[in-house]
């Protein structure tokens, strides 16, 4: 039966259409993924639709092709490339064409998981009935509405604080309730090789060790575990860097049991290389999140820039290895002449894990503590996730040390989910050293004054509103309320400086503020009311949880005290 294009359009939009605009890397296309997985399976009356670049979807059609309905590819290098020879005129007609493409689909909700200049821009030319994430409005300002796309914004913009993965985050912004991936009996029964797929590069060099470190690894792993073939796995423009490591005279004896597939796979073909592995090393990259689509266990070896919360391969029991030195994690721009972290991950460590995660048996604290030496565990914090109440986790293995950004990064969690979702997330009051003590002391003041400032910003919110009700109103009165609101959100800024483990409230609040809804001033000034009481809402429950985590401390000093006293 043939099905005339009229038929066929009215089937296509019997279904509500969800679009996703992800302009960003593979590795951000496999955890949106990720991210929709549960939801085809749950939600099979929505049309999913992604929009994403063709030089990262194109490789990887073999998997959006099981959840995505329709993928639209932007062809950016056509688009672009003959700007300078053929005019803009060029350009402009394949963005139009592109856009009309995209009209027929009649999108109910247009949702972008990219905040880039260039996906706010198209987010805005795209019709659709509803927009979520950053877009221009007509007056060419960026909108960001939702709560979540408001959290992303406020923290992995502009910060290292954020708690998600990035799939949680993909996942809150586009509704979905909060779930472990499900690992089909197919994928659990699935045989593996005696297999260890080895990574060793990264998008740039301040996010990968050098090669005379992994030849190392890969010895010690070799000889180590005599029954194991270690595959070698990376893209055409880093086969010059894997035959260095290759051909290190180090690694002759083991040249059976060491394969180079660097540059000779497809990303298909790759998946399936990784999917029959026991295990997979290596730095954050594409690689490890398509071990975590495969079930594939995962050591990844977090440096520079990488922040282990967000981009650690989203399953249980995926390990992290990351190093405490203080500017870890950096911003690509920050200047770095010697690349300390690099150095504070023994790679004896690594191979111990390596061995451990081979022979089957489990990593926790008591091995970690029995099996490696104090001095190679001083300078890292090692990590393992799991999921609580659906939640991505990653808790500390390393008894005895907890950074107090992971402290802050867990009560950001509980507080946002909290306020946004209504949620309430249970976790253990983290142990405290005399450091992190120090820094909760100094956060507790500081949320004091952004509470007050929150108070007061509620409070002349409303004398505007109730001088604009008046019967003679007065705009000299209502521009003294106004400017007494700009000096608050001017000292909250000043709060960050003194507090700076207090951003993310501080940043959230500004993108708020930066998001008001309303048009006029009455509505404006009613949205205004409200953020301040979120924000002092968020305000009160960080105090809370800071408080009682500092009276645990003071308890349980008190009770070393009386136990000391006592021997």
């Amino acid at each position: 039966m043939k099905v005339s294009n009229k038929e066929a359009c009215a089937t296509k939009n019997a279904h509500p259409t969800i679009a996703l605009l992800q302009l960003t890397r593979l590795g951000d296309l496999i955890q949106t993924v990720q991210a929709v997985q549960n939801f085809r399976k749950t939600h099979p009356q929505y049309r999913m639709v992604l929009i994403a670049r063709s030089q990262f979807a194109k490789p990887l059609n073999f998997l959006l092709q099981k959840y995505f309905d329709k993928v639209y590819t932007l062809d950016t290098q056509a688009i672009f490339h003959d700007q300078h020879t053929a005019g803009l005129s060029k350009s402009l007609n394949g963005i139009n064409v592109f856009i009309s493409e995209l009209k027929s689909e009649n999108i109910d909700a247009l949702i972008n998981l990219s905040f880039s200049k260039s996906s706010s821009y198209l987010a805005s030319l795209i019709p659709a009935v509803h927009k979520i994430g950053s877009f221009h409005d007509f007056n060419n300002k960026v909108q960001i509405n939702d709560k979540w796309s408001q959290v992303l914004y406020s923290t992995v913009m502009r910060g290292s604080l954020n708690p998600y993965s990035l799939v949680e985050l993909f996942k809150n912004i586009i509704g979905i309730t909060p779930s472990e991936p499900v690992v089909s009996a197919a994928q659990s029964a699935m045989p593996r090789a005696n297999l260890i797929v080895v990574h060793p590069f990264a998008s740039n060099d301040r996010k990968a060790w050098k090669a005379e470190k992994w030849v190392e690894v890969i010895y010690k792993t070799l000889k180590d575990n005599d029954k194991c073939t270690v595959t070698l796995v990376g893209a055409k423009n880093e086969v010059l860097k894997s035959q260095i490591i290759t051909e290190n005279p180090l690694l002759k004896p083991f040249s059976a049991r060491l394969i180079n597939v660097t540059g000779k796979t497809s990303i298909e073909e790759l998946s399936q290389v990784v999917a029959n592995a026991k295990l997979f090393v290596g730095h954050d990259s594409m690689v490890g999140h398509l071990a975590a689509i495969n079930n594939t266990p995962t050591l990844t070896i977090s440096l520079g820039n990488v922040r282990p919360h967000e981009t650690t391969p989203f399953q249980t029991n995926a390990y992290n290895l990351a190093p405490r030195t203080k500017c870890f994690p950096c911003f690509p721009s920050d200047p770095c002449a010697y690349t300390q972290c690099h150095h504070d991950i023994p790679y004896q460590l690594v191979s111990n894990v390596i061995k451990q995660l081979m022979s089957g048996n489990e990593i926790d604290a008591e091995w970690i503590k029995s099996s490696n030496s104090g001095f190679h565990l001083s300078s890292v914090n090692f990590y393992r996730s799991r999921f609580q109440n659906g939640m991505f986790t990653l808790d500390s293995l390393i008894e005895g040390h907890l950074d107090v950004a992971d402290i802050f990064r867990t009560f950001y969690k509980i507080t946002w989910s909290f306020v946004i979702n209504n949620v309430e997330d249970n976790y253990p009051i983290p142990k405290l050293t005399p450091n992190s003590h120090r820094d909760l002391l100094d956060a507790l003041t500081g949320l004091q004054h952004l509470f007050e400032l929150s108070e007061f910003g509620q409070k002349y919110s409303r004398f505007i509103l109730e001088e604009i009700s008046s019967s003679t109103p007065s705009i000299a009165k209502i521009k003294e309320f106004s400017k007494k609101i700009d000096e608050i959100d001017h000292l909250q800024e000043m709060v960050q400086k003194t507090s700076p483990y207090l951003a993310p409230i501080i940043d959230y609040f500004k993108v708020r503020k930066g998001n008001l809804f309303g048009d006029n001033i009455v509505k404006l000034t009613e949205s205004s009311y409200y953020c301040f009481e979120e924000n002092a809402q968020l305000t009160s429950v960080m105090y809370e949880l800071i408080q009682n985590t500092i009276a645990e401390y003071k308890i349980g000093n008190n009770k070393n005290s009386r136990s000391d006293l006592n021997k």
